[in-house]
């Protein structure tokens, strides 16, 4: 089990990895992304977040996150 010593911070990381799939999804299209998304179980909450994110606008800009009101 990991535990944050602070040494990184999980929501930090959790959003890093939502800006890099709304990237790809950005850079390849929608048939290219799905492919890629199906070969892997990736974690509900970064599915979440990331169809969020990507409809909110964000199109994986560094250090970005869209906040709606």
């Amino acid at each position: 089990m990991l535990l944050n010593n602070g040494n990184f911070d999980l929501e930090e990381i959790h959003k890093a990895g939502v800006r890099q799939l709304c990237k790809w999804r950005s850079e390849w299209g929608l048939a290219k992304f799905r492919l890629y998304i199906s070969k892997y179980q990736l974690p509900e909450a970064l599915l979440k977040d990331f169809y969020k994110q990507y409809k909110l606008g964000n199109r994986g800009e560094w250090g970005k996150w869209i906040t709606s009101n």
